[in-house]
């Protein structure tokens, strides 16, 4: 895979640094909380290139993948997907874990296959944020890039009312190996270029 800028280098000096900012809570243009119910999930494996900013080492923006091996899109509805992160601190390192929960409403023989499949190899996704300002380059956001997400959780309970009869999946980060960072940012000039960027990615492109 081409990394386009050393940006790993980069965070992991920065991680070193010690705190660089404050916050302060913008009450009339407060974080807007939420998450948009498509979820793209592509394999690890299959990108071919990251193009991170130089300018802000956290910022990708551009993912390329290989010929033939695009990123699919997952539909969701309601709040069937859930991404979370978390600290994973030990008494001599620091890492972060990266999962999202979602649903699945397809129970046929190929979408079997393809859960099956999905649960041999690591994978990385995509998220949405609202398309609000308070989120700034945070709009979209790449699970997974360093370690890698592993199929944690695959369940069905057909006549279970509360998920819809839907297999419930989770992603997630590798027990014995954590993120280095929090989720990457995607985003590339504005919200426009950025969600072209992203289309993109459903079309092997490399």
């Amino acid at each position: 895979m081409k990394v386009l800028y050393n940006a790993l280098e980069t965070i992991q000096r920065a991680a070193c640094a010690g705190i660089t900012l404050g916050s302060e809570y913008d009450c009339i243009n407060p974080l807007k909380s939420g998450v948009d119910e498509r979820l793209l999930i592509g394999n690890l494996r299959d990108i071919a290139s990251i193009t991170y900013s130089s300018g802000s080492p956290s910022v990708i923006e551009n993912i390329i993948m290989k010929s033939q091996a695009p990123m699919f899109a997952f539909q969701g509805v309601r709040s069937s997907v859930k991404p979370q992160v978390d600290i994973v601190a030990s008494e001599v390192s620091v890492g972060f874990s990266h999962q999202v929960d979602f649903s699945l409403f397809e129970v046929d023989s190929d979408q079997k296959v393809n859960l099956q499949a999905m649960s041999a190899v690591k994978q990385f996704c995509i998220y949405q944020n609202p398309k609000d300002s308070s989120l700034g380059d945070a709009v979209w956001e790449v699970l997974g890039l360093n370690s890698g997400l592993e199929t944690t959780i695959v369940t069905r309970i057909a006549g279970d009312g509360a998920t819809g009869g839907a297999y419930t999946c989770q992603l997630k980060t590798p027990t014995a190996s954590s993120e280095t960072g929090l989720p990457n940012s995607f985003f590339l000039t504005d919200i426009e270029t950025t969600e072209a960027l992203i289309e993109l990615l459903l079309v092997a492109n490399a």
